[in-house]
Parts: structure tokens; sequence; C-alpha cells
């Protein structure tokens, strides 16, 4: 797989898995139809996806139905998955622990500094995904596979699980076309894509 194909895998992921936004909304179906061109075998999830989106059309109530399932996934009351690799590795399971250090600091050997404006930490699943996009963009082959092996697939094998237990429309569907798609690179001895 080419180096712009597989960033744009990785964005399309970190695009579900920041908050609710209307551009993403709006345009789910072309994130569907890339994961369905690429990832092999994802019809079920393919037609789950597709049914959310005809039942909800792009607009207002799609947004709203995301946010209905995002908050209560990711954000408050009893969260179900957190999005913050720190809360799975740290022993008090805190945000900002350790993990979101050690990450920022594989970032910035990279030459990549997170701004402000960003408005996420380090560690959120959203940001690591976009951090391997910018690699693989680079073809900063040796680090995406480091960052991949050090960081984000300990956190994914946390995580993607818990969003999957939820059946929680949209997001358990990517959760398990993110696992299968991070299984097929291990699988080949291709963590780059």
């Amino acid at each position: 797989m080419d180096k712009s194909m597989s960033a744009e895998l990785y964005l399309s992921f970190a695009a579900v898995f920041h908050r609710p936004n209307q551009e993403v909304s709006d345009h789910l179906e072309e994130l569907i139809d890339l994961w369905s061109e690429v990832i092999p075998d994802m019809e079920e999830l393919v037609q789950k996806l597709r049914t959310f989106c005809h039942q909800f059309p792009p607009g207002e109530q799609r947004l709203n139905a995301l946010w209905e399932h995002y908050i209560p996934l990711f954000e408050t009351g009893t969260v179900e998955a957190s999005p913050y690799a720190s809360v799975y590795f740290g022993k008090e399971g805190l945000v900002l622990g350790k993990e979101a250090f050690n990450v920022q600091q594989f970032y910035a050997n990279c030459g990549y500094v997170m701004g402000t404006e960003s408005g996420e930490l380090p560690d959120h699943l959203a940001v690591e995904l976009e951090f391997c996009a910018m690699l693989a963009r680079n073809g900063q082959d040796e680090p995406l596979i480091e960052f991949q092996i050090k960081h984000l697939n300990p956190f994914l094998n946390n995580i993607l699980p818990r969003i999957k237990k939820t059946h929680r429309p949209v997001y358990s569907e990517v959760a398990t076309i993110l696992e299968v798609r991070q299984l097929n690179l291990q699988k080949e001895g291709d963590f780059v894509g």
C-alpha cells in the first residue's frame, strides 16, 4: 500500500474518534467507501455503517446521533472506553499519566510539536492515529513502526475491545475495522501499511 493511502486510512480512523463534527458527519459515506475498498472482508460492518447513514442522512440529525453515542463512550458518566492511553497503562488509571508524557516525547523526537489549538492530550486515540498518518505520509517508516509497537498497538489492544463491546453504532463497527486493519498489518509483518 502506498504512503498516501496508508496516511489516508489513519486519518479516516482519527476523524471518527475525534469529537463529532459536521464535516466528518456529512462525509461519513466517503470514509465507509474507503474502508470497503482497502480493507478486505468488511461487508457486514460496511452494511451496518451504510444502514446508519441511510437512517440518519447528512445534517444535524446524523451529527446528533453521533454525539448521542460518543458522549457516554468517551466523555461523561461512567466512560465506557477512555480515549486516553494513560488510563490503561498507569497504575492509577488517570488521564495525563506517564504514557501521555512518553507519547509527547516520541512526537517531539520526530519533530512533531502539538499545539494547544488541537484541544486534545497527546495520548488521545485520534491524536495518535493522526501522528501515524503524518509519519506514513512523510515516509518515516522506522519511527512509524517503533511508535506502533511501543504505543499505538498496546493502546488499541486495550481500547478497541471496549469500544466494540458497547455495540454503539458507528464506533463499534469502526473499532472492528481498525482492529482488522492492524491485525492484517501485523500478519504481513508490515506495520507501515
